[in-house]
């Protein structure tokens, strides 16, 4: 059994999983659910991010059941019905777990077979696990370049 690749992608989700995390916590209650940019909310930029990693991670779309339903519209949700700190952290707490199993689950053979679930993300499963890796790093720029906008500290990016 292989398991080389998915051990490398293991290493990479745990830094912007870590950076994840230091966003929920570290960003003060008073800006987690405000904004004057609806979309770069922050409360709403880590949902959109944590529900999309519930999602692919999944086995297929048809059989996606999202481990947290806040029973909002992520997208029009008003400020105030976008999830707290706590209920955001309990939720990645579950999506990153699940994340994580599916990884360590697959040998290089799987990661390398055609990818037939998601064939917009790439032509193999590893295709698709770059592609949920791209959009997680995507969110975490956004959200940085939000904090920075509005003059607060950003998320330190982690590494090695």
């Amino acid at each position: 059994m292989s398991h080389g690749i998915s051990e490398s992608l293991l290493e990479t989700f745990t830094l912007i999983w870590d950076m994840y995390a230091d966003a929920i916590n570290g960003i003060s209650d008073d800006h987690w659910r405000s904004g004057e940019i609806d979309y770069l909310i922050p409360a709403r930029l880590m949902l959109h991010a944590i529900v999309t990693t519930d999602f692919y991670s999944s086995p297929t779309p048809k059989e996606f059941r999202p481990l947290h339903n806040f029973k909002v519209d992520r997208k029009t949700a008003s400020s105030d019905q976008l999830p707290s700190k706590a209920q955001m952290m309990h939720y990645y707490e579950e999506v990153k777990a699940k994340t994580m199993s599916w990884l360590k689950s697959m040998e290089d053979t799987e990661l390398l077979s055609p990818e037939s679930e998601f064939p917009w993300t790439g032509s193999t499963v590893l295709g698709r696990v770059l592609y949920l890796l791209a959009h997680c790093r995507q969110h975490f720029g956004e959200l940085n370049a939000e904090l920075r906008r509005r003059g607060l500290p950003r998320i330190k990016w982690k590494t090695f």
